[in-house]
Protein backbone atom coordinates (compact mmCIF):
# COMPACT_ATOMS: atom_id res chain seq x y z
CA UNK A 1 0.00 0.00 0.00
CA UNK A 2 1.28 3.13 -1.09
CA UNK A 3 1.61 6.27 1.39
CA UNK A 4 -0.35 9.80 0.53
CA UNK A 5 0.40 11.33 -2.54
CA UNK A 6 3.61 14.21 -2.16
CA UNK A 7 2.89 17.34 -3.31
CA UNK A 8 5.43 18.14 -6.22
CA UNK A 9 6.26 21.32 -7.99
CA UNK A 10 5.18 22.17 -11.76
CA UNK A 11 7.45 24.41 -14.11
CA UNK A 12 5.78 26.07 -16.98
CA UNK A 13 7.86 27.04 -19.52
CA UNK A 14 6.59 30.95 -19.11
CA UNK A 15 4.25 32.76 -21.15
CA UNK A 16 4.34 32.25 -25.12
CA UNK A 17 5.54 34.65 -27.41
CA UNK A 18 3.85 37.66 -29.06
CA UNK A 19 4.59 36.41 -31.69
CA UNK A 20 2.85 33.03 -31.17
CA UNK A 21 0.21 34.70 -29.91
CA UNK A 22 -0.70 36.62 -32.88
CA UNK A 23 -0.12 33.98 -34.99
CA UNK A 24 -2.70 31.91 -32.54
CA UNK A 25 -4.99 34.89 -33.26
CA UNK A 26 -4.73 34.60 -36.99
CA UNK A 27 -5.31 31.06 -37.07
CA UNK A 28 -8.27 31.04 -34.98
CA UNK A 29 -9.78 33.92 -37.12
CA UNK A 30 -8.97 31.71 -39.94
CA UNK A 31 -10.79 28.97 -38.69
CA UNK A 32 -14.07 30.85 -37.63
CA UNK A 33 -13.90 31.99 -41.35
CA UNK A 34 -13.84 28.06 -42.54
CA UNK A 35 -16.28 27.09 -40.47
CA UNK A 36 -19.01 30.13 -41.55
CA UNK A 37 -17.87 29.07 -45.26
CA UNK A 38 -19.03 25.44 -44.36
CA UNK A 39 -15.06 24.58 -44.95
CA UNK A 40 -12.72 23.02 -42.84
CA UNK A 41 -8.96 21.72 -43.33
CA UNK A 42 -7.59 18.41 -42.78
CA UNK A 43 -4.31 17.08 -42.02
CA UNK A 44 -3.80 13.51 -42.63
CA UNK A 45 -0.11 11.87 -42.05
CA UNK A 46 1.33 9.23 -43.90
CA UNK A 47 3.67 7.25 -41.47
CA UNK A 48 4.89 4.93 -44.49
CA UNK A 49 5.69 8.37 -46.78
CA UNK A 50 6.35 10.11 -43.87
CA UNK A 51 4.26 13.12 -44.99
CA UNK A 52 1.31 15.07 -44.53
CA UNK A 53 -1.48 15.28 -46.61
CA UNK A 54 -3.71 18.51 -46.38
CA UNK A 55 -7.36 18.69 -47.96
CA UNK A 56 -9.92 20.94 -48.35
CA UNK A 57 -13.38 19.57 -46.71
CA UNK A 58 -17.25 20.35 -46.94
CA UNK A 59 -18.89 20.58 -43.56
CA UNK A 60 -19.53 16.48 -44.05
CA UNK A 61 -15.81 15.86 -44.70
CA UNK A 62 -15.98 15.15 -47.79
CA UNK A 63 -12.69 16.04 -49.50
CA UNK A 64 -13.29 19.07 -52.19
CA UNK A 65 -9.41 19.38 -53.21
CA UNK A 66 -5.95 18.49 -52.57
CA UNK A 67 -3.75 21.55 -50.76
CA UNK A 68 -0.50 22.21 -51.37
CA UNK A 69 1.95 23.17 -48.80
CA UNK A 70 1.83 26.69 -50.90
CA UNK A 71 -1.62 26.87 -50.57
CA UNK A 72 -2.11 26.02 -46.99
CA UNK A 73 0.54 28.65 -45.92
CA UNK A 74 -1.67 31.29 -48.83
CA UNK A 75 -4.41 30.55 -46.97
CA UNK A 76 -3.23 31.01 -43.07
CA UNK A 77 -1.71 34.33 -44.02
CA UNK A 78 -5.20 34.99 -45.13
CA UNK A 79 -5.79 34.82 -48.87
CA UNK A 80 -9.31 33.35 -49.56
CA UNK A 81 -10.03 29.88 -50.54
CA UNK A 82 -11.34 30.35 -54.10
Amino acid sequence: MMGPLQPRSITTAGEPEDEALLASAIAAAIAHELHEAGRQVRFVLVPTRERVIVSLCDADGTVLSLLTPARVLAIAAGEPLL
